[in-house]
């Protein structure tokens, strides 16, 4: 009896033991690393920044008698109303406005020696336009003007442009610049 008891002792621990190997292989298959889990992780996020990064395109001409300064400028362009002033003329959506004769606003287009008439006259129907077709009430109109401008431009014609600009309610004033190459 003894002996049986021993026999079933030892096998009854022979059966346990093959318990904790079975729970031991799951246990180092369940502790271990999960691979396929963190490659689809890092798939998400590379398929988000491939999403999210793009490169940014401008979406107006530079005008032929025009040359832009430089910058490192890395603001991306904007969709607003654009306006060109090169040594002869102010264009304003490729419309020409008013002259620049001898690097300065003509005289007849002045009022009050910096005001320039025409200007004023097509940003107010410019704003006008943009109130009816965007549905907005005057007091959110955005009065966002890009401005391509000459590099060999005159301080005092950008002055009166500003001025203008201004008074026309296009507060703000973008200057478009091309980008300085590096090296």
């Amino acid at each position: 009896m003894a002996g049986g008891g021993g026999g079933g002792g030892g096998s009854s621990s022979h059966h346990g033991g093959k318990y904790t190997q079975k729970s031991r292989r799951r246990q180092s298959v369940n502790t271990g690393l999960m691979l396929a889990s963190m490659l689809d992780i890092l798939m998400a996020i590379l398929f988000f920044l491939m999403k999210n990064y793009s490169q940014i395109q401008s979406d107006f001409n530079i005008g032929k008698d025009i040359s832009l300064p430089y910058s490192s400028s890395v603001t991306p362009p904007v969709n607003a109303l654009q306006m060109v002033v090169t040594q002869k003329a102010i264009l304003v959506d490729q419309e020409k406005v008013a002259d620049i004769v001898n690097g300065d606003i003509r005289k007849e287009d002045l009022r009050e020696g910096i005001l320039i008439a025409p200007l004023v006259v097509r940003l107010k129907k410019q704003k006008d336009r943009n109130i009816v077709q965007n549905d907005v009430d005057k007091k959110n109109f955005a009065g966002m003007i890009v401005m391509q401008a000459d590099k060999a431009l005159q301080f005092n014609v950008l002055k009166k442009i500003l001025y203008t600009a201004q008074i026309s309610d296009f507060v703000t004033l973008k200057l478009a610049v091309l980008k300085k190459e590096e090296g």
